[in-house]
């Protein structure tokens, strides 16, 4: 049955994980701060995470005899955390005073009511004081709250979870789900969960589908592993009571992170996109424990859309192409190479330097003017100071053919520019799925990439073979800080050298194309068609539709 209480994910470690200011605050390499972390969890935490309210391993080990006779764990704990009752009441000889302050004002002050026996609540609704009336009608509420329908009492259709309107790429992954579930037939609502506060949430693709609470019977999570686990941290299990939950989790590298292991608890099953991240969570999702089955794993490649801009042919295209090269102060006729990324991912995995050195290696600049070649690397503004950013730029400010677009562009603006230009270079150390690549695939663009990762899933098949450009790889250690869970893992660092020479490559073929694009199928590449890819969504749902009705009538 999906969602049983007893697979739920440690919460106060999930927290801890989360939060890095909380790990150096509390200093848990001393044991005397373990009470400050759990007083700090009952009477702060209880109140930015709902699903404190609803852990019962929690609320088991609250209701112990404390070391003082006559209070339990919760009560303690509450004392500890605040001076000014310290000062008031001193225990043991205050005890009596202290409990009739706790279920008086601190049970109300600090939002304790769910963390209650229910003997206890009783007690604090029957107090008079300024706060029994809230109590009185939160209690009345959990009373006259219906039980949770079971998956198969909910109507049948998906519930998408991610960062619905944020700018990103993660966030195009939940947008592109939607795509596809809609060209498939697929009923579907959306739930936005937001970002961090740095990410633009201006994207309103898909405004009309966002709900508060997604009604369907099949939540697919379109968050890493560690955001899947916020959003339940955060927001409770109501979301996810009573539904069949799917993580559509993405990984850029060889291992699944340690700290991500437990939350293969809070779904049914997984689904990546790539071979490359399937073959780093399976081995996890086919641990055999004792309150949980192996946990199903399905290769699910996502669509990739660009809309209206691949539909420009002819004329209307190299129209388009000059008017967004003039608008950039683009060489109109120059063979332009480019590359994106966002800062507030990781300038490390996307390694836009070794780029800047192949393209510079390639054309030695007493041989390729600003005329005849250029490099355009375009980056979300970052968000805070970024050293490594501050380095490529200085070089680049050397280079008079190197163009960097420092913007948040819309999505139409943002493809084409890609779409003004004759190549797309990735010389990424590592890649969860690859969606620039396949976009620059989808526009016709010529492909300098290295071959590792998720890309080669699709870069790899036959009908590309004209387009991509691989460059080979040696594996070496991520260091500490470059990504994280880094300890441990390895990447690819691509061989500069060769990508210089695919990149004079392409350079050729463009010239020998009169700086044409390459043809693309109407409506683009099948492999990344919306109607194509939602059909295996659908037919991955009817299977556990079936299984669901056959569940929940036996």
């Amino acid at each position: 049955m999906p969602m049983s209480a007893p697979w739920l994910p440690d919460l106060p470690q999930l927290i801890l994980d989360l939060r890095a200011d909380l790990r150096q605050r509390f200093k848990f390499h001393l044991p005397e701060r373990r009470e400050a972390w759990l007083s700090w969890l009952v009477t702060s935490g209880n109140q930015e995470y709902l699903s404190l309210q609803q852990d019962g391993t929690l609320q088991c080990y609250l209701s112990e005899p404390a070391q003082i006779p006559g209070m339990t764990r919760l009560q303690e704990l509450v004392w500890n955390q605040r001076l000014d009752v310290q000062r008031a009441f001193a225990l043991p000889a205050d005890l009596p005073i202290y409990l009739d302050w706790f279920f008086r004002h601190g049970v109300g002050e600090h939002g304790l009511l769910p963390l209650l026996t229910p003997q206890e609540r009783q007690r604090a609704c029957r107090v008079h004081g300024p706060w029994q009336v809230a109590l009185l009608t939160r209690a009345a509420e959990d009373l006259l709250a219906e039980p949770p329908l079971e998956c198969h009492q909910r109507p049948w259709g998906v519930n998408l979870i991610g960062y619905v309107h944020g700018r990103l790429g993660i966030g195009e992954d939940v947008r592109m789900a939607a795509h596809a579930l809609h060209a498939a037939g697929v009923p579907f609502a959306m739930v936005n969960f937001k970002p961090g506060h740095d990410i633009a949430q201006t994207d309103m693709t898909w405004a009309h589908k966002v709900v508060d609470e997604g009604p369907y019977a099949v939540n697919l999570f379109c968050l890493t592993a560690m955001e899947h686990g916020r959003f339940y941290a955060e927001r409770g299990e109501q979301q996810l009571q009573g539904r069949y939950n799917i993580g559509y989790w993405p990984w850029e590298l060889s291992q699944w992170p340690q700290a991500w292991q437990q939350l293969v608890h809070l779904v049914d099953e997984v689904w990546v996109s790539t071979q490359h991240t399937l073959e780093s969570v399976a081995p996890v999702c086919a641990q055999v424990r004792p309150v949980r089955p192996v946990r199903p794993v399905q290769h699910m490649p996502m669509a990739v859309t660009v809309d209206d801009i691949a539909a420009l042919q002819g004329q209307a295209l190299q129209k388009a192409r000059r008017a967004t090269r003039k608008r950039w102060g683009l060489p109109e006729r120059a063979c332009l190479f480019c590359f994106a990324f966002d800062l507030n991912s990781s300038i490390h995995r996307k390694n836009p330097m070794a780029t800047l050195e192949a393209f510079q290696q390639a054309f030695a600049s007493c041989e390729w003017s600003p005329q005849a070649v250029g490099l355009v690397v375009k980056v979300h503004p970052p968000s805070r100071p970024n050293r490594a950013w501050d380095a490529l730029k200085a070089r680049a400010a050397q280079d008079s053919r190197i163009h960097l677009v420092e913007a948040s562009l819309s999505r139409p603006d943002l493809l084409a520019l890609y779409q003004a230009c004759d190549a797309f270079v990735s010389l990424h150390r590592a890649e969860g799925f690859g969606r620039g690549l396949a976009e620059a695939l989808q526009l016709g663009l010529r492909l300098v990439a290295t071959g590792y990762s998720g890309n080669v899933d699709f870069c790899r098949l036959p009908m590309f073979a004209d387009r991509y450009y691989e460059v080979d790889y040696r594996l070496v250690k991520v260091k500490p800080g470059q990504y994280p869970y880094a300890q441990g893992q390895v990447w690819a660092n691509a061989k500069v050298a060769q990508a210089a020479q695919r990149m004079r490559q392409v350079a050729q073929a463009v010239q020998a194309a009169e700086g044409v694009l390459l043809p693309v199928p109407p409506g683009g590449w099948p492999v990344f068609a919306a109607q194509e890819v939602g059909q295996r969504y659908r037919d991955r749902l009817e299977l556990l539709r079936s299984a669901l009705h056959h569940a929940g009538s036996g």
